[in-house]
């Protein structure tokens, strides 16, 4: 089943994280009311953080369980394929550097290639990069 498409703001997508890595305490008798300290220590803007947990509730991505703001598996998975995007993103800038230099440098460029499709190895890549360096240096 395909994961709803939910577009969140950095700030929302930061609070995910940290989610993913440990629950948040929320205070007693409240819904997401957290501790300026416990949000400060995890780097995270207090006011927003406490307007973005109630919005990634509403969204079934956050539930407040006992005394905590938890990450819910919806949530988790919303999380995990933003960061499978982010790095396709990141080897399909790789792809189209290799393609930017693939004029000068034909076999970096073509080892590249083949390194971001997971064709080789990176100990490979660098023995075939070492290797034309030595044929041509």
């Amino acid at each position: 089943m395909p994961l709803p498409h939910i577009v969140l703001t950095e700030s929302q997508l930061r609070l995910l994280a940290e989610l993913v890595l440990a629950p948040l305490p929320v205070r007693e008798g409240s819904d997401f009311a957290v501790d300026q300290e416990v949000t400060a220590a995890r780097g995270l803007d207090h006011e927003v953080t406490l307007v973005d947990l109630s919005l990634l509730a509403v969204l079934g991505l956050v539930v407040r369980e006992a005394h905590s703001a938890q990450i819910t598996d919806l949530g988790t998975a919303v999380h995990y394929e933003v960061q499978l995007g982010d790095a396709h993103a990141r080897l399909g800038d790789v792809i189209r550097f290799a393609g930017a230099v693939e004029s000068e440098h034909p076999r970096i460029a073509r080892t590249l290639r083949l390194l971001a499709q997971g064709d080789i190895t990176l100990r490979a890549a660098v023995a075939d990069v070492g290797s034309s360096e030595q044929q041509y240096g």
